[in-house]
């Protein structure tokens, strides 16, 4: 299955964080508590345009990624695979070829994750992921 990353339109943007809210709202929401206002501004202030992607499986839109490169990494800040495109792999596919990016620029793959995101947490453990860190809430995890 081959996967490819399609940079998102400049009209697309306003859709990401819809997204995001569709598939986080569930995991802040128990974590500390859903803000609205807070999730929509801290997202639009933190996250730029051009380090969105859609995740493309024969053509279609099967989820969205934002990663970004950073100093000594590739960080991703949001992976979301659609409901019905999820328990094929493609979290995995996704993740792999971004670690391969990474590997072939000499860096790191790194994320954070929600604690209380169970699934999430397996599939990055699973991939070799690390943890780096943690507060009360996150993991920073990072593959080397």
């Amino acid at each position: 299955m081959k996967i490819e990353f399609l940079k998102l339109k400049k009209d697309e943007f306003s859709v990401t964080f819809e997204i995001f809210k569709a598939y986080m709202k569930p995991v802040i929401d128990e974590a500390f508590g859903w803000d609205e206002e807070f999730q929509k501004n801290s997202f639009e202030s933190r996250l730029k345009l051009e380090w969105f992607s859609w995740i493309l499986v024969g053509g279609d839109k099967v989820g969205l990624v934002c990663n970004r490169l950073k100093q000594n990494s590739i960080h991703i800040h949001f992976l979301v695979i659609f409901t019905e495109a999820q328990r094929r792999g493609l979290a995995s596919s996704v993740t792999r070829k971004l670690s391969d990016k990474a590997k072939k620029k000499q860096l790191n793959l790194t994320l954070s994750c929600f604690k209380n995101n169970k699934s999430a947490v397996l599939l990055y453990k699973r991939l070799g992921f690390v943890i780096n860190s943690e507060d009360d809430h996150f993991y920073d995890f990072i593959n080397r």
